[in-house]
């Protein structure tokens, strides 16, 4: 497996906790999800598409989802 596969792996994972959780969160965290799950839904269709042929670009957008999806994970977490 790839860096890359393995990266889009635990985006999705998370993306998946998140969504299971976003139902209790406040309405700020909602609306951040909503924002963010158009990403993670047109980063899958690349990584789908493209396979272990990813470019910086793809990569750069995971490092970013991610970092984004982990921040709303843990403020979440703190409410």
């Amino acid at each position: 497996m790839t860096e890359t596969n393995k990266e889009w792996d635990d985006l999705k994972r998370l993306g998946d906790e998140l969504e299971l959780k976003i139902r209790l969160a406040s309405m700020e965290a909602r609306d951040r999800w909503q924002a963010l799950r158009p990403r993670l839904t047109a980063l899958e269709d690349t990584v789908k598409r493209t396979g272990t042929r990813t470019s910086k670009l793809v990569t750069d957008e995971l490092s970013s989802l991610g970092n984004a999806l982990r921040q709303l994970r843990d403020e979440i977490a703190r409410r």
